[in-house]
């Protein structure tokens, strides 16, 4: 370490365990007891280091190296060994606004007792802002974020043959225009949520968008994102809040029942869903009126990395099943342009009176409450009171209870009978129609 720091090589300590060891417990590095640590280098370094490290008979060095499409070398990993210890080097290789790692080929007698914490698999490493670390290497600033995304760096591509396909036999391009209203908004909820450190990933036809057309559904609406419903906290909602290139329009649902956030740009809308664990799976709320629908969805234990717009997005680490799942097995793969049929939305009950009342929160594009006439028949079109004005509600349930406004002449939801044909109109609706 001393020697490639005083030939002025920046090496970035990344190994998730030895950054544990010295920040999150705070021990000291003299009292490291581990046979290989993991750095990273720029690969606009490696060549003069290795050139240096050629010229200091001290150490072995060895590297692990993949022939690309056009013939050229590209080495991806250097191992340097000096007494029993072996200084790893992942090499960064630009790859848009992020980094990749590429896996490493190379076999080391003592195979079963190393694990590499990055080479173990293709991986995905957002630009690190670094501090020096007592003149030895460097250390990302803000390690608890860097281990947070570790969690998630596994990258996926998409299916680039399929994408093909979708051009070349059935002409389904991507839709420049619509890229130019999609990719900052995107981009910005993928980066508020990172920084919140919120696990999401693309959902829906957004996710589908991706692996299909390694884009987007060229005549999509709108793009999806599914977060965990445990990890919900109201610095979501104030980050919206008024955000001035994607702010929250609506919040529909409680914190504890099938919330979804509306984000709207002025021209392009984007929802976030919350999925909650029941089980073996997860479900996420989707409301037409005052009927809830729920989407079943596996479980997502592990999320991945993936490229779109040259951005860094998270998405299921089975994209496959997930989209069987949504879609139906392998019905994603042919295109339809509209009526499609989910296979997994069913069902689920009819918001109460109170519930409805707490369940549709709108906003302006300055983050304010609206209490406008549009916001009050929003609710009251389907409430059985009469509802005249917003109350300053939160998006809970309240603790207290509610004094409700005076009934309707007409009721909606109101009598058995009439409670009776809305469970019968939603029953025929229980499978969304939408664009794929």
């Amino acid at each position: 370490l001393n020697h490639l720091f005083q030939s002025n090589f920046k090496i970035i300590l990344i190994d998730p365990f030895v950054l544990d060891f010295l920040f999150i417990y705070q021990l000291p590095f003299d009292k490291l007891d581990k046979q290989l640590v993991t750095f990273a280098i720029v690969n606009e370094s490696v060549q003069l280091l290795l050139r240096t490290l050629q010229q200091t008979p001290l150490f072995s060095v060895q590297t692990s190296i993949t022939t690309q499409d056009n013939h050229r070398i590209s080495i991806d990993h250097i191992f340097i060994t000096y007494q029993h210890k072996i200084l790893h080097l992942a090499v960064l290789h630009k790859y848009y606004s992020f980094y990749l790692i590429q896996s490493n080929h190379l076999r080391f007698p003592d195979d079963d007792n190393i694990h590499l914490p990055f080479g173990d698999k293709l991986r995905a490493v957002d630009h690190i802002e670094s501090e020096p670390y007592e003149y030895l290497f460097y250390y990302p600033r803000n390690v608890p974020h860097f281990l947070w995304l570790y969690e998630t760096s596994e990258f996926l591509h998409c299916n680039r043959q399929l994408a093909d396909q979708m051009e070349n036999d059935l002409h389904l391009y991507q839709n420049a225009s619509q890229l130019n209203i999609t990719v900052v908004p995107m981009k910005n909820i993928a980066f508020a949520l990172n920084k919140l450190q919120k696990h999401y990933w693309l959902a829906g036809g957004t996710l589908l968008g991706w692996y299909r057309h390694c884009g987007l559904i060229p005549y999509t609406l709108d793009a999806d994102f599914g977060l965990y419903a445990e990890e919900y906290d109201e610095n979501i909602r104030s980050h919206f809040l008024g955000n001035p290139i994607t702010y929250l329009w609506g919040a529909l649902g409680l914190v504890n029942d099938s919330l979804e956030f509306r984000l709207y740009t002025g021209r392009f809308t984007l929802d976030l869903f919350w999925a909650y664990r029941d089980g073996d799976h997860r479900w996420c709320g989707y409301q037409i009126n005052r009927v809830k629908f729920r989407r079943t969805l596996p479980l997502l234990e592990k999320l991945c990395s993936c490229d779109l717009f040259g951005h860094r997005f998270s998405v299921p680490c089975s994209p496959v099943q997930y989209l069987d799942s949504e879609y139906g097995k392998d019905r994603w793969k042919t295109p339809l342009e509209k009526n499609y049929t989910w296979t997994n939305m069913k069902y689920h009950s009819i918001w109460d009176d109170i519930s409805w009342m707490y369940a549709v929160r709108l906003y302006t594009r300055q983050g304010k409450l609206r209490t406008d006439k549009f916001a009050i028949e929003w609710i009251s079109k389907h409430f059985n009171y009469s509802l005249t004005s917003i109350p300053s509600f939160l998006n809970v349930l309240p603790n207290h209870p509610v004094t409700l406004p005076p009934l309707k002449a007409t009721l909606v939801y109101g009598t058995p009978m009439k409670r009776k044909n809305s469970r019968k109109k939603a029953a025929k609706n229980d499978e969304k129609k939408d664009v794929i």
